[in-house]
């Protein structure tokens, strides 16, 4: 590849830490199975070692095969031979093809048990590359656990200018994480910005060289050097390889507003204003982008995540963690504000969706979790649909709104599903969102549904470092105590309630308990990250019962 077209360069465009090289996120786990995700510093044909006892890693490892076809690791030392016996040995083969990253899935695991592990090439001089210098491990969760606790959060954007901010965070988010013994971790949108900085911006970065016609290849190189420079922290990186996490992308893993422009608006994203714009072009480049974006989320996000079709690009998934059941919707890899119908979703996301509402009126989940990285309620309608934004450059983000009228069919629709399942079955919904860079808590109600139980809670964001606090205290200002969504004349609207805000960076833990008696008690806890003028940095919890 052409040296200009490089979009990061340790001595010419460095980024403010060190670029991931090798680690592991913890995936999708259950009581028998586990996906566990590798990046390693350089290709070749690696063996993954899992054990219910610690592994040792002092020695130069040999795999040996045994009679009865087990493998036996043998460690020399220059003074000694010791031989262990893992449970389990996989070969990992780890190429540039894919970023030097890659998953594997472990099967027939024993249910609540820690398993070690830890990954070495044989044909280096210094063969173990992950697993050595601190204890890796996971634990499989329990075939029916009583409380199942876990955390939420969005908006990883920690660069303010060149500078580091409010990483600390994300050590807040570990310790108390660790303090309700966490099962898992929903990312729900936004763990790297490719444009929301200038300095570390792939797309001014295409503005500049895109007269030298960069090609997809090109391009995906660019989208991993964002994975590896906001995951590159180390703070973050502990989070990861600590508790299995649950991802989807939104705009920021591809561009601001992706799927909420015209083809217009699109286009002008790449406009330079001595340079008459070339419309065909420009959208090609946006297209190939996004297909760039794509490959590399899938690489770095979703392969750790239940798997789905990538080929027929589905993102969207479920899953279930005892008597609780999750739906994951994406909200960005199907959106076409251009489109007259289903503009969020599309048809065949939302037809997987009803088909996972279906199947839970016959299951045993007593509580369903749907994560819409876009919060269904946030800003009133009067701001979303009737304050034109156009000329600061907001239209986007008014149409990415589920509150904008532009999707109100489609929303009205899903609402319409959650509202009659929950009042039916008696059973909780609750809604878990990003994106909108505050933290709050809403009950939603419809008077056609007397008995349904359903909530919002949102978590946004975690690092993020661009706002200012009179923008802040804005956002808070819009957010209404209550009020009703916009809807179509004649449409009875839905009522909300705020439980709670917070405009400080944020993060979130749902604490959900059985009782004896078999009912479900779910806690929010809303943890929000403030500093006072020395910079110190201080955590107060909201905590918000859903009943």
């Amino acid at each position: 590849m052409n040296r200009p077209l490089k979009f990061y360069d340790p001595e010419q465009h460095p980024w403010p830490n060190s670029p991931l090289e090798q680690t592991s996120i913890l995936g999708h786990t259950t009581p028998t199975t586990v996906r566990l995700w590798f990046r390693v510093s350089e290709p070749g044909e690696y063996w993954l070692v899992v054990s219910s006892r610690p592994i040792p890693t002092h020695g130069i490892p040999l795999l040996i095969l045994g009679d009865r076809h087990e493998y036996q690791l043998r460690l020399t030392t220059p003074t000694q031979t010791e031989e262990f016996f893992p449970e389990i040995v996989l070969p990992v083969s780890l190429t540039p093809a894919t970023d030097l990253t890659g998953v594997m899935e472990l099967l027939n695991l024993t249910p609540d048990t820690r398993y070690y592990y830890a990954l070495f090439d044989p044909n280096r001089d210094s063969p173990w590359e992950l697993g050595h210098d601190q204890l890796l491990w996971f634990q499989t969760f329990p075939e029916h656990p009583k409380t199942i606790n876990f955390g939420i959060y969005s908006c990883h954007m920690p660069y303010e200018g060149r500078r580091l901010a409010n990483v600390e965070m994300w050590d807040r988010f570990n310790q108390e994480l660790s303090k309700v013994n966490a099962r898992f971790v929903l990312a729900t949108g936004d763990q790297v910005y490719v444009d929301g900085n200038p300095e570390l911006s792939i797309w001014e970065w295409l503005r500049k060289v895109k007269s030298q016609n960069p090609t997809r290849e090109d391009m995906i190189t660019w989208y991993r050097d964002i994975y590896r420079g906001y995951w590159g922290i180390p703070e973050v990186q502990r989070i990861y390889q600590r508790f299995p996490t649950y991802m989807i992308w939104d705009d920021h893993e591809i561009v601001d507003g992706w799927g909420s422009y015209t083809p217009d608006e699109l286009a002008g994203l790449l406009d330079i204003s001595w340079q008459l714009r070339n419309k065909s072009q420009q959208l090609q480049f946006a297209e190939e982008m996004f297909e760039a974006a794509r490959q590399v989320y899938w690489e770095y996000e979703h392969s750790h995540n239940p798997e789905t079709d990538f080929a027929h690009n589905q993102f969207d998934y479920g899953f279930d963690c005892g008597r609780c059941g999750f739906y994951v919707l994406d909200m960005r890899g199907n959106r076409n504000y251009n489109r007259e119908h289903h503009r969020s979703l599309g048809l065949e996301q939302g037809s997987r969706f009803e088909e996972w509402i279906a199947c839970h009126y016959q299951s045993d989940a007593q509580v369903l979790f749907i994560v819409s990285p876009v919060p269904v309620v946030h800003l009133s309608s009067f701001v979303i649909n009737k304050i034109d934004l156009t000329l600061f450059g907001y239209q986007d983000d008014q149409r990415d709104h589920w509150e904008h009228q532009s999707n109100w069919d489609e929303r009205n629709h899903l609402l319409k599903l959650v509202f009659e399942f929950s009042q039916q079955m008696h059973k909780r919904v609750i809604f878990i969102s990003g994106d909108v860079h505050i933290g709050a808590a809403f009950k939603l109600s419809h008077p056609d549904f007397p008995g349904a139980k359903v909530f919002q809670v949102t978590s946004s964001g975690i690092a993020y470092a661009h706002l200012k606090e009179m923008e802040r205290r804005i956002l808070e200002m819009l957010v209404k105590p209550e009020g009703f969504l916009g809807d179509r004349p004649g449409n009875i609207p839905y009522h909300f309630e705020n439980l709670a805000i917070c405009r400080y960076n944020n993060f979130g833990i749902l604490r959900v308990t059985e009782e004896d008696s078999g009912e479900m008690e779910i806690c929010f806890d809303l943890y929000g990250g403030n500093r006072d003028e020395a910079g110190v940095l201080s955590l107060f919890k909201t905590s918000i019962n859903l009943e």
